[in-house]
Parts: structure tokens; C-alpha cells; sequence
């Protein structure tokens, strides 16, 4: 009987296998591959094997590195500015308001979006003859001529953070908002009665119990923030003069546009390691607090 029942259990999780073999191991082992060949494409795919070139030839090119610090400007404001509006948001949305639901489905609404249509709304905000922002700007009395954010090498990078910050403080939402509804209202209670304030309930009770989910958040904001592509490509496409390209941006233009498949596969594992050594310390640092 135990026997049919393992033979039906490895019967039932091979088409999973099967799949998860399909999608994400093969690519990866094959990507891997790649990384270590010049890849020519022709009538045939010719590949020359080339060793740790690619890898040696990313890390001297001046154009991955500046796309990496566009990329950390990225994650930086994002965890920095993010985070903690999300807290902000998620401290208000936990109380008993008239119209929570409605609150809630409006902060909410950022992250339902599909990054490439969140990018295309962020274009047309930004529009510098149509655009939301320069008409209040003006009406305002603030501006007294169009700003070009996204034309502009110097705010351009600055425009496409502001719109991703906008995007992923929902996230944090979401996951501080679990985080303050499993906090027990014995905590509370207790304090109050000892006379606490609501600056020791949020330093003293909120803000540790909630370490945890901070810890969750910078782990998966991080990851989140460095493959960050759709929102770049609709909005400038790497524009002005290369300003806003970020990591992810670099590989799709190496693979798919210069066709260095080699190279770009390079690209990636740099990238997996990288984020890997950040997930490792953000892990060293919070140790038993993290929820992964």
C-alpha cells in the first residue's frame, strides 16, 4: 500500500517537475552555458568558446557600471523612501475609518497595475505639453515654463525613481498592513493601562514586532528594484543618452538588440551574484527575524 501511494505521489509531482525542469532549470543551466561562449547567429548558432571573457569584459565596461549605480539609485530610494511610507500608509489604513475599503483599494492600485502601463501613465504625467504634473505646476504659479523630466539627462532618473517609488510603496503596504493584523490588542491594552503614549506603543510594540516583515520587505524590494525593466523601456527606453538604462535594461539591449547572447548571460550571473551577497548580509544582519 505505502508503495502505490509513494509510486502515485512521484506520479502526481512529475508534471511540476517536468515544467520547473522547462522554465527555469534548463534556461539557467543553458544561460550559464552561454555566458562562457561568443555567440555568433547566422543561418546557424556558431559558438566560440571564449572562457571568463564575458565576465572579464562586464566588469570593465564603464556602461554596466553606470547602469548598475542607476540601478542602486533604484533600490536605495525605494527601501529608503518606500519602506517607510508604506508603514506610514499601513499605520493609517489599520485604523477604523468611514471609508477604509475605498482607501485601501485606492493605495492598493499601483500594484495591480501592469508595470508597462504603469510606466505609460507615469509618460503621460510627465508630458511636458499635456502632462499632469507641468499643468498643476504652472496653475500653481510654481513653473512658469514646461519642464522636460524626461528629456532632460539630469531629471529623467529622478522621474523614472519617483514613479517606481510610487509603484512599490504599495507593496510595503500590503505587507506591513498582514504584519499590524497579526499583532495581538493585548499589547495595546497592557501598555495603556501602564500609561503608555503612542509614540512608546509605536517604538516599544509596533515597530519591533513588525522587524520581521522589515526584514521580508528589504529582501524582496531589493530583488524586486534590480531587475527593474518594464517601467524603463516604456518610459525612456535607457534615454536620455544612456541616463536611466539600469542592469536589467543593459542585458535586454546586449541580448536582443547587439545579439551578444554570451555577454548578456554574463551580465545576468553578475547580477545573481550580486543580489545574492545583498540577500546574504540583509540575512546576517536580521538573522532569526526574517519571515524567508
Amino acid at each position: 500500500m505505502n508503495k502505490k501511494r509513494k509510486v502515485l505521489g512521484y506520479f502526481l509531482i512529475t508534471p511540476a517537475l517536468v515544467v520547473m525542469f522547462c522554465v527555469l532549470i534548463f534556461p539557467l543551466a543553458y544561460s550559464f552555458y552561454l555566458s562562457f561562449f561568443n555567440v555568433s547567429l547566422g543561418r546557424t548558432m556558431k559558438l566560440d568558446f571564449v572562457g571568463f571573457y564575458n565576465y572579464i569584459d562586464v566588469i570593465k565596461d564603464q556602461t554596466w557600471w553606470k547602469a548598475f549605480l542607476n540601478t542602486i539609485y533604484f533600490v536605495i530610494a525605494d527601501v529608503a523612501i518606500g519602506i517607510p511610507l508604506g508603514l506610514i500608509f499601513a499605520l493609517t489604513l489599520n485604523r477604523k475609518l468611514p471609508i477604509r475599503s475605498l482607501i485601501i483599494g485606492i493605495v492598493m492600485f499601483p500594484y495591480i497595475l501592469p508595470p508597462i502601463v504603469h510606466g505609460l501613465m507615469w509618460k503621460l504625467i510627465y508630458n511636458p505639453d499635456y502632462g499632469f504634473l507641468n499643468a498643476t505646476l504652472m496653475n500653481l504659479g510654481i513653473i512658469k515654463e514646461p519642464i522636460y523630466w524626461l528629456v532632460s539627462p539630469n531629471l529623467a532618473l529622478i522621474a523614472l525613481i519617483i514613479a517606481n517609488i510610487w509603484q512599490g510603496t504599495a507593496f510595503a503596504v500590503i505587507i506591513y498592513l498582514g504584519g499590524l493584523q497579526s499583532i495581538p490588542l493585548e499589547y495595546y491594552e497592557a501598555a495603556r493601562i501602564d500609561g503608555s503614549t503612542s509614540i512608546k506603543l509605536l517604538r516599544y510594540i509596533t515597530i519591533p514586532l513588525l522587524r520581521p516583515y522589515t526584514s521580508l520587505l528589504l529582501v524582496m524590494k531589493t530583488i524586486m528594484t534590480f531587475k527593474i525593466f518594464d517601467m524603463v523601456y516604456a518610459m525612456t527606453g535607457g534615454g536620455p543618452a544612456g541616463s536611466t538604462k539600469v542592469v536589467a535594461y543593459e542585458i535586454y539591449h546586449t541580448a536582443f538588440e547587439a545579439f551578444k547572447f554570451g555577454r548578456a548571460s554574463a551580465m545576468s550571473y553578475i547580477l545573481l551574484g550580486i543580489v545574492a551577497v545583498i540577500v546574504f548580509i540583509y540575512q546576517r544582519i536580521f538573522k532569526e527575524e526574517t519571515l524567508l
